[in-house]
């Protein structure tokens, strides 16, 4: 298969790539121009990596024309929900305007592209715990900038396939971590600074905002492999949550990675981490991924926390 993956040089992007590598597929990428790719990503050489801005349709049409791809996963987003609380305009510009141009440029194509778009459980907004596991029939009911971006980009995907029958799939993808992930990410960010603490950088004091939401999460390494499932196996037009239907409180998780540490830690609340509106449980049901393709999520969540820790302490020891 020759796949093209939009935001080839995020965190999911960079896992994807690695995932199709491995099974043999041709890759192209595009990304900002100032991308830092991993070494072991750059080092590829069949991977041909586009520079260019998705709000850009005449880039757009180039990158699709020159590497005529079989699938493409579009990845490319901005995906934090406190950035898109401090700039909401350049939330929605980054993730409709970049989809709305991928889907018309392949509406356009002379051939049949399959289309992964990614969704987000966030569009599910704030969930009674009798509500959850969530559902795809679920009505959307998005309750911040982020994920009102992500339930315009959801219906837009639905509407592509209906009006113009494009084999485009939805994942409505749940919190995931794993090792390369940015701070952004809240069980990355405590890795971080974990890590910084026990190579002697910071204080023992660890940082935190809400500690009593719930969140379902999915070790990236699996996520990866869902989108492929999808695309592979599922149905287009027809959303699916990527998820393991279990969920943790952040309080819970927090006390497994002090348990992982060497020193001990004292954790204070931090004003700036904390959401204007928070939800607080969101779990999901798996039933229709695992029926239609199969997929299941097998990476248990310690292999997720300390694959995360280490990969924090790898990387910041290089730099001392």
């Amino acid at each position: 298969m020759k796949a093209l993956i939009t935001g080839i040089g995020g965190f999911v992007g960079c896992h994807l790539t690695r995932y199709l590598i491995y099974g043999g597929h041709e890759i192209s990428g595009i990304d900002y121009p100032d991308i830092e790719l991993p070494d072991d990503i750059k080092s590829q050489e069949k991977l041909k990596i586009y520079e260019g801005d998705l709000r850009d349709d005449k880039i757009v049409s180039e990158v699709m024309n020159e590497c005529k791809p079989d699938a493409v996963f579009h990845l490319a987003a901005q995906s934090s929900v406190k950035i898109s609380f401090e700039n909401p305009q350049e939330t929605f510009s980054d993730n409709l305007f970049g989809t709305l141009n991928l889907l018309e440029v392949v509406s356009k194509l002379d051939y049949e592209v399959k289309t992964l778009v990614i969704s987000s459980s966030e569009v599910y907004g704030q969930l009674d715990p009798e509500e959850c596991p969530v559902d795809e029939d679920h009505p959307l009911r998005p309750v911040n900038p982020y994920a009102v971006s992500k339930a315009a980009v959801d219906l837009m995907a639905y509407q592509y396939f209906k009006a113009y029958k494009l084999p485009v799939y939805v994942a409505r993808a749940f919190s995931h971590s794993g090792p390369g992930q940015k701070t952004v990410g809240v069980l990355s960010d405590w890795a971080f600074q974990i890590a910084k603490i026990e190579l002697g950088l910071s204080p023992p004091v660890l940082k935190v905002g809400n500690l009593n939401v719930q969140r379902d999460y999915t070790d990236v390494r699996d996520v990866v492999r869902a989108y492929m499932d999808i695309i592979e196996k599922g149905k287009p037009g027809k959303p699916y949550n990527v998820c393991t239907g279990k969920g943790y409180k952040l309080s819970y998780l927090l006390e497994r990675y002090r348990s992982m540490a060497k020193k001990d830690i004292e954790v204070m609340r931090d004003q700036s981490r904390m959401r204007p509106v928070d939800i607080p449980i969101l779990t999901g049901s798996n039933k229709r991924i695992k029926e239609d393709t199969g997929w299941e999520p097998e990476i248990e969540m310690e292999i997720t926390l300390a694959d995360s820790l280490k990969f924090w302490y790898d990387h910041l020891a290089e730099e001392m």
